[in-house]
């Protein structure tokens, strides 16, 4: 080997290093320049080697983080309930067959949707439609001792589902005409139907849209104990989370259509534990409403679909509606109506077909609620403030 080539050689030994330094020094610079392109020239540069003919990641807008909280729109839901008085789908044995329960129940020939055809305008357009169910629902023959006794078949359930009652209180002085045998099989009858129930210490929970509201019935307010029991009741509802609770009592004295000084504590002792409605029953006649603390205490919506009397010499009874409006989950607005209605169709004799009132009956009915009440009610029957 001459020298030409040995220093040829030396020279490309020498420019190696050189080149692998200059190489590294360009990459960093080209690092940096990326790193230290705006968003406006990384996108054009895109857009060029997209005109070159290269297929390039279209880049998505840039999200600029936000420090501030986000805040979802509060979520409204309404329900809207009915509440209608005693219903006592079948009757006494002892007081006959002729224009009976029984009688008319079997001239429908299994047409267990006349009872409350009557009613459907208003029962089958609401959220809830809830009765006290006065009665049992049981072939069991041995009575309790008492002066009446009010019985039904089994299969008289179809009657509540066929007429849109979605809940019944079994809270009564009737629930256990035939002893606990008949109780226990009122309560398998409810259950076999599916028609929920709520009274004593059976408590229910009605839920729409995330919305839950408790139910509980209570009866016997004279035995000195309804006081633990609405704060049994209401320790129930707010382990569970309700978010409104509904009280209703079987109270009162029969045929007395002044609510008495009993009732008002107890209701108003409801409504101070946070009960945000109260309804009553047992008297058999209207008695009034009362609106304590912005809640309404209904004293007594009368008889309904009642079976217990062939012609009761008063028929008027009305339909408590009710329309609790949440947001967010609080309750934050209510609006109540009152629906006069007469306990039958017909005037001489008991039907029972509850049917809604109209003209001149409607408003001498709506006053003869307001008498012995403190709100006030439009013509249509909406309560006012």
């Amino acid at each position: 080997m001459g020298y030409r080539e040995i220093i040829i050689g030396l020279i490309c030994l020498l420019l190696i290093p050189l080149g692998l330094f200059v190489w590294i020094n360009n990459a960093s610079a080209t690092e940096t320049t990326i790193k230290e392109m705006t968003l406006s020239q990384f996108v054009k540069g895109n857009l060029e080697d997209n005109a070159r003919g290269f297929t390039v990641r279209e880049l998505e807008p840039l999200q600029e983080e936000s420090t501030e909280e986000v805040i979802s729109n509060p979520k409204s839901v309404e329900v809207v309930m009915n509440f209608a008085g005693d219903c006592t789908l079948g009757s006494d044995s002892n007081y006959g067959y002729k224009n009976t329960f029984y009688d008319v129940y079997d001239q429908q020939n299994g047409n267990y949707s006349y009872f409350f055809s009557n009613m459907q305008s208003l029962f089958a357009n609401d959220d809830l439609t809830v009765v006290n169910f006065e009665g049992t629902l049981t072939n069991n023959t041995k009575k309790t001792p008492k002066k009446y006794n009010f019985r039904a078949s089994p299969e008289y359930a179809n009657i509540l589902l066929s007429g849109d009652i979605d809940i019944v209180n079994i809270s009564n002085n009737h629930t256990a005409d035939y002893g606990e045998i008949g109780y226990n099989d009122t309560l398998d009858a409810l259950k076999t139907y599916n028609v929920p129930f709520f009274g004593y210490d059976n408590y229910y929970i009605y839920e729409k849209d995330g919305i839950k509201i408790g139910f509980a019935g209570l009866c016997q307010i004279w035995d000195g104990t309804i006081e633990k029991r609405i704060d049994s009741a209401m320790q129930y509802f707010n382990d569970n989370n309700c978010n409104a609770k509904i009280f209703t009592f079987h109270w009162g004295v029969e045929r007395e259509y002044k609510q008495n000084s009993v009732q008002q504590r107890v209701g108003r002792y409801a409504i101070d534990k946070g009960a945000d409605l109260v309804v009553g029953h047992h008297s058999h006649v209207i008695q009034g409403i009362e609106k304590y603390n912005g809640k309404y205490i209904v004293y007594s919506l009368a008889n309904f679909c009642f079976g217990g009397n062939t012609n009761p010499p008063d028929k008027d009874t009305f339909v408590f509606n009710m329309s609790f409006a949440f947001e967010d989950g609080i309750l934050s607005n209510t609006k109540a109506k009152i629906y006069p209605a007469r306990v039958s169709s017909v005037n001489n004799r008991n039907d029972y077909k509850p049917t809604l009132a109209e003209g001149a009956e409607f408003s001498r009915i709506l006053a003869k609620v307001l008498k012995y009440s403190n709100v006030k009610a439009l013509e249509d029957g909406t309560i006012i403030e």
